[in-house]
């Protein structure tokens, strides 16, 4: 079968996803990156909130983060008042820093698990964005109703500033080709923060 299942009666070609033109395939790619580890996505998020609220309660709270990168598996558990002084101590760093050579010299000097958490942390709303895009895309499209979103790259992960506007359809079948992959075991590493990146 040379064709991809979306819905009801409705396939699409295997090949359609990511598209050929530099601009769509870099988003594309984007979306299907986090469409896979969107699970993983929303644990990070969740643990941002949950850290602050049990701060404030005087309650523990630990979180365990692993990330991998090639294939060296970085693993650390954190306890709330950490994440909230990373959040706060990277941050210091990025803004009391003119420019990215500066803060990139400074970040490879700390823990690069905590600066990973950093970054996921402070762009937990643009990838929380993606999911809930995907849901109202769903809703919209089954209603009849037209739908558009854009999506930025996302600037903390990606040397090129890039967007691209999706239909509910649109997103819609590449959240099903995501799906396929993940089937036949085809998974895409995360991104990690460019500052990291030599």
């Amino acid at each position: 079968m040379d064709k991809l299942h979306v819905y009801g009666d409705y396939y699409i070609n295997f090949d359609k996803y990511p598209r050929k033109n530099e601009q769509s395939r870099i988003s594309d790619s984007m979306l299907i990156t986090y469409f896979m580890h969107e699970e993983f996505l929303k644990k990070i998020s969740k643990s941002y909130i949950e850290a602050y609220r049990n701060y404030n309660e005087c309650k523990d709270y630990f979180f365990l983060f692993q990330f991998k990168i090639d294939k060296l598996e970085l693993k650390k558990n954190y306890e709330a008042r950490e994440i909230i002084k990373i959040m706060q101590d990277i941050n210091l760093i990025i803004t009391s820093y003119g420019n990215i050579i500066d803060i990139q010299n400074k970040l490879k000097r700390l823990n690069r698990l905590d600066v990973i958490l950093y970054f996921y942390l402070k762009n937990k709303d643009a990838y929380m964005n993606i999911f809930e895009s995907l849901e109202k895309a769903k809703i919209a499209y089954f209603q009849g109703k037209e739908y558009n979103v854009k999506f930025d790259s996302i600037f903390d992960f990606y040397k090129f500033q890039n967007n691209q506007t999706y239909t509910a359809l649109e997103l819609i079948e590449i959240y099903s080709y995501t799906q396929y992959l993940l089937k036949r075991k085809i998974k895409l590493a995360l991104p990690i923060p460019k500052y990291l990146i030599n």
